[in-house]
Formats: structure tokens, C-alpha cells, sequence
């Protein structure tokens, strides 16, 4: 089946590969997460903890001016053969080489969509596949996928006690002595982890001994730190579900943070042949930073097929669309 994604700024998109399986040396303190789904809630809060705020918005059939353009001229290769059967979904976070508007250029984190076997340790599940990096399709797509953490790291231990991730490295995770690096690789591991309600912050080992890390504005800290403190590496809308290239439900759940004017974005969602089959306007929780978002999208089509949600707002100055982020979705009669 021809699997065409729409690209506002005209891009290919590569489906990842399903990579190896959760590392071994998590402690079962973890077990007890609940195993996410690609429905499932998104346990972080961001800045000052904002307020969710659901938006009631009135969705199109049709394609309208107002959308970004898109193409449908791209396909995206089948799944490799050898991927082996697996039945939960993990969400390692990765850069997306997309650009952002002059002041916030990007590239910025996404959760990337990973089935794995089926295991009680899920967040060292997620960790492992993060260590694993992307595929090499993916880090040869168009937009490029990408990781800040070195190649070679391993997980050491993982324990999950009252909304703290404590999570030990290897050395090889500080490889490197540029700041920004690290703090990129923080930022992933944070993310990673935060997406899990029991861990709201993460504090960080290496080699078994307690480290200091820098934050996304530059600090070095030996407290536990959280997605506040790195919302400079998230896309001024940030969609946390559904997870990229995940598969979503009818009708479609978003959820997300993002910083945008006057707290209103718009979207809309593509499907395999390069139509708008549902648009509107979402609002987030905060007019003046960053705030949560909470949203449903109804849309109708015929059999299952690969599609995109796309996000835009409107430049303060001269109303032009800015921040245009697109993640691929499966989409669901």
C-alpha cells in the first residue's frame, strides 16, 4: 500500500524500525508502571505546572486556503520482515530536523513510536530503545532523526520511587565535554522517562555515582530535574500523543504543552491521498507561556492508512504561519 505522508514543508518520512529489546539491568521496582500506550495519558506537568484546557472546535471536510501545503509524492517503505511480534508500545524521545521560526530554530524532540515484546520492566523498555538510537533509515530520512546520546551507553540500573526516576548510565553517556550536548542528551533521557506518571523527575547516576547535570538554560544541578527544565529542546507545540508514527484511534486524542500567541494553534489532519479530511483551531491553558492542551479530532475514512496531524500557529507580527510541525498517525475507520 502506498504509504504517502503529507509534508507541510514538502518533506519525506521514514518509518522507524522496531529496535532491540528492553535492557535486562532494571530493577523490578519498575514493573509496576502502567505499560503506555499510544492512547494512554501523559503523566508531566511543564513551567509552572499550567492548566490543561480542552478546546471544542468545529472540524472541515474539505481542504481550505488556510491549511500549510502539503505533498503526497512521497512513499514510505514497508517494515523490515524480521521484525519480531511484539505488543506493547514504548516512546523513546528523538530530534526531528525540523526548523521552528528565527528565535527557536530547532531541532526538537518528538516520541517516536517503538513496539517491543511484552515486559513488566516498561521503563527500562523505553530507556533501551532510546540507548539504541535511530535506524538508519531514519537517521537518512528527510526530515532526519536524530539523538544526542552517544553511541556505546549503557542503562545500569532504574528504580521509580515517589515521582522520582533514578536512572544510572555508563560513562560513555558523558562523552563529550559541550555543554549543549549534554544538556540535549539530558533533555532525551527526561522526556523519555517523564512520560511515565511515576516519574515526574528524573535524577541522574553514573557508574553508580550521583552526577551533576546541566539544565537547557546552561545550570548545573545535583537536584532531580524535570521537563520544566529543558522545554527549550520541545517544538512551540509540542505533541505528546499521539506518539510519532503511532497509531491513533477514531476519533483521533491530542495532548501536548506549547507557548504560542494569544494561546490558540490550528491544525488539521491528512490523510494517505494529500486530503484535509478534518481542521479547526485548539487552544492551550496558557496565553502568556507555555500551557497544556487537550483535544479530539472526528474524521472519517474508509480502511486504515498512514496520515498526518499537522500544527501551525500565526506570527504575532505579520500573521504568517509559523512553528508548522507535522507527525505521522495511523489513522482507523
Amino acid at each position: 500500500m502506498r504509504r504517502a505522508l503529507l509534508l507541510c514543508l514538502g518533506l519525506a518520512l521514514l518509518l522507524p524500525a522496531c529496535a532491540a529489546a528492553s535492557p535486562d539491568t532494571e530493577p523490578t521496582s519498575t514493573g509496576s508502571t502502567p505499560a503506555p500506550t499510544s492512547e494512554g495519558p501523559v503523566g508531566t506537568t511543564v513551567a509552572t505546572t499550567p492548566t490543561t484546557s480542552a478546546s471544542t472546535t468545529t472540524v472541515a471536510t474539505a481542504p481550505t486556503s488556510t491549511a500549510p501545503a502539503v505533498s503526497s509524492t512521497t512513499t514510505a517503505p514497508a517494515l523490515p520482515t524480521t521484525t519480531l511480534p511484539s505488543d506493547i508500545t514504548v516512546f523513546p524521545y528523538f530530534y526531528v530536523d525540523e526548523a521552528g521560526h528565527p528565535n527557536r530554530p530547532g531541532p526538537f524532540l518528538v516520541p517516536i513510536s517503538r513496539e517491543v515484546p511484552a515486559t513488566k520492566a516498561v521503563a527500562g523498555a523505553a530507556i533501551g530503545q532510546l540507548l539504541a538510537g535511530p535506524s538508519d533509515g531514519e537517521r537518512e530520512g528527510v526530515p532526519a532523526i536524530s539523538t544526542a546520546v552517544p553511541e556505546g551507553t549503557r542503562l545500569l540500573g532504574l528504580t521509580i520511587s515517589e515521582g522520582i526516576a533514578t536512572v544510572d548510565l555508563s560513562s560513555a553517556f558523558e562523552a563529550g565535554d559541550d555543554a549543549a550536548a549534554a544538556a540535549a542528551r539530558i533533555a532525551q533521557v527526561v522526556f523519555t522517562l517523564s512520560r511515565f506518571p511515576t516519574a515526574a523527575e528524573v535524577l541522574f547516576r553514573q557508574d553508580g555515582v550521583a552526577i551533576e547535570v546541566p539544565t537547557g538554560a546552561g545550570q548545573l544541578v545535583s537536584r532531580p530535574v524535570s521537563i520544566a527544565d529543558y522545554l527549550e529542546f520541545a517544538a512551540a507545540i509540542h505533541v505528546e500523543q499521539p506518539g510519532y508514527w503511532g497509531q491513533g484511534a477514531n476519533p483521533l486524542h491530542v495532548m501536548g504543552f506549547g507557548a504560542v500567541f494569544e494561546a490558540s494553534f490550528n491544525y488539521a489532519l491528512a490523510n494517505d491521498d494529500g486530503l484535509i479530511i478534518a481542521e479547526g483551531i485548539a487552544m492551550t491553558g496558557n496565553g502568556t507561556g507555555w500551557g497544556g492542551f487537550d483535544f479530539t479530532i472526528d474524521y472519517e475514512v474508509d480502511r486504515e492508512q498512514p496520515g498526518a496531524l499537522i500544527v501551525w500557529a500565526h506570527s504575532a507580527e505579520d500573521g504568517s504561519q509559523i512553528d508548522v510541525r507535522e507527525y505521522p498517525v495511523g489513522l482507523v475507520p
